[in-house]
């Protein structure tokens, strides 16, 4: 039987404001093939009779041309309710926000790099929105694991397992933890 933390990052696993936009993009060039592809199909030539050829030939236009109009109609229909009702769109990038504060706690200390990639995107997310990620999340104490007290007056906001520390005023710059000591002695000489 799944455990909760299971269903919560299948719930979590994916950014819906990103994948629907992704989906408007597809579906825009999966328009534009298949009208390619009627206009192509109009130049074909085979050995068959002349009238069963330009009915075959007829029929698959039909066929493409139909299909990159119902394709049209939806990616139509998903820029319009994204771009126009603001409501669904901030409910929309308030969960991806969340999202991404539920895969920062859940960091493995790994590679901070993520953690760093991960905050941007919270920064970016709330910046559409008007949240400010420091409301929603706990910076000293960004992850499970503590920092060092001696690291965390740099400041350090988390340490990976391969010593390296998340730093600097808008949580972007990675530094090995010894050149983190190096620029704490070079501050207090």
């Amino acid at each position: 039987m799944p455990k909760q933390s299971e269903y919560m990052e299948a719930f979590f696993g994916v950014e819906l404001n990103t994948k629907f936009e992704d989906m408007i993009s597809e579906l825009k060039d999966a328009e534009e093939n298949l009208k390619e592809l009627s206009t192509e199909i109009g130049t074909l030539t085979q050995s068959l009779a002349p009238e069963e050829f330009k009915e075959l030939i007829k029929e698959c236009r039909a066929i493409s041309y139909e299909n990159a109009q119902q394709i049209k109609d939806v990616r139509t229909f998903l820029d319009f309710y994204l771009k126009s009702d603001k409501t669904s769109t901030h409910i929309i990038l308030e969960r991806d926000a969340y999202m991404k504060i539920y895969q920062i706690f859940k960091w493995d200390g790994a590679d901070v790099r993520d953690l760093k990639r991960w905050i941007k995107e919270l920064k970016e997310i709330c910046e559409k929105i008007g949240l400010n990620p420091r409301d929603l999340i706990n910076f000293k104490k960004l992850t499970a694991q503590p920092v060092p007290d001696e690291l965390a007056k740099f400041p350090v906001y988390a340490l990976d397992k391969q010593g390296y520390c998340l730093t600097g005023p808008a949580f972007d710059i990675v530094m090995h933890i010894d050149e983190v000591r190096e620029k704490m002695e070079e501050n207090n000489s």
